[in-house]
């Protein structure tokens, strides 16, 4: 299909990174939260308007800033095509500097819909950590699931595969809860208040917005190591489950540090990432999906009892981790 075929998104800016920046979680009630996005960005032609891909997320504020951090503009109008999926930042003045920074003000929700950033219940088989979201009779976990278009449902951003960029995350969580990303934690620092904590991930390789992914929650893990070496050492291979199902992880852990090792050889292409985490998702709409570094799945494409369940479940677990 031809590009002129494809209703994409105008080409007058172009991302090459983002920050992200979620805080204010509201864990219950309206499962709300506020976030800032900052955006790296080319400017191809000179423009009043930048068009971004949003999905149930309201814009408070949009400023733009050179790279020497001067304000450029600031956004006098927000227009949302909700059937498009897209919001029209109107500028007073053109934007002409060839790199510039849009910064994004912006509220989301943490819907129910297996879509965007989501929240999943569960009742726990132990007991959770005090701070897990909790609302009547379940306990929640939170993740997302971006592929093929619902990052825009999490924060503002061009979400098209095409228009790669590197990314930053950080989020403000309970300190009880535990956060894993695409990537290795970078470091942690105290919250809003003294219950609260930042979390911030190591910079991505350059990759499309679908396959950004975070996941907070009552997690716990087991763990093995690559026998390969890559860039010189072995990479730990973790599955994350709700407190109390580690054991059942087990079988999945085997296939994992294995298959990366066995496709590293066969494809002749060493696993580029410092980590590989899989993550079981109590509500989950596919059987996995492929984030980079961290692929979520549905608790019976990845967990085993072995005193519980059938035999025959190791070979769809082993299918479904390898695929």
């Amino acid at each position: 299909m031809a590009a002129k075929d494809r209703d994409t998104l105008p080409d007058a800016v172009k991302p090459t990174h983002y920050q992200v920046s979620l805080r204010d979680l509201q864990l219950g009630g309206s499962w709300g939260y506020n976030g800032v996005v900052k955006i790296a960005a080319k400017v191809n032609r000179s423009t009043k308007e930048v068009v971004l891909n949003v999905k149930e997320i309201e814009i408070q504020a949009a400023v733009v800033t050179g790279e020497d951090g001067t304000q450029l503009a600031k956004a006098s109008d927000f227009t949302y095509d909700k059937k498009s999926e897209r919001v029209t930042l109107k500028f007073p003045e053109e934007l002409t500097a060839p790199s510039v920074q849009l910064s994004i003000d912006f509220t989301g929700t943490m819907n129910n819909a297996m879509a965007g950033f989501y929240r999943s219940k569960y009742k726990p088989v132990v007991e959770p950590a005090a701070d897990t979201p909790k609302e009547d009779d379940f306990h929640y976990m939170l993740s997302t699931q971006f592929e093929s278009c619902d990052a825009r449902r999490a924060f503002p951003c061009f979400d098209e595969p095409n228009l790669k960029s590197t990314f930053d995350f950080e989020i403000e969580v309970p300190k009880g809860q535990t956060v894993i990303s695409n990537m290795p934690v970078a470091s942690e620092r105290d919250g809003s208040h003294s219950g609260l904590k930042f979390v911030s991930f190591e910079r991505t390789p350059v990759m499309s917005t679908y396959l950004l992914a975070w996941a907070v929650g009552d997690f716990d893990y087991v763990e093995a190591m690559t026998q390969r070496k890559y860039q010189g050492k072995s990479i730990p291979v973790r599955v994350y489950t709700t407190r109390g199902l580690k054991d059942q992880a087990r079988f999945a852990l085997e296939c994992a540090h294995r298959t990366v090792d066995y496709f590293s050889e066969v494809f002749e292409i060493e696993y580029p990432l410092p980590k590989a985490d899989l993550l079981a998702v109590h509500e989950f709409a596919m059987g996995a999906m492929e984030n980079w570094g961290l692929i979520t799945y549905r608790t019976t494409a990845v967990l085993f009892d072995e005193a519980k369940s059938d035999t025959r479940y190791k070979n769809r677990i082993a299918y479904v981790v390898a695929h």
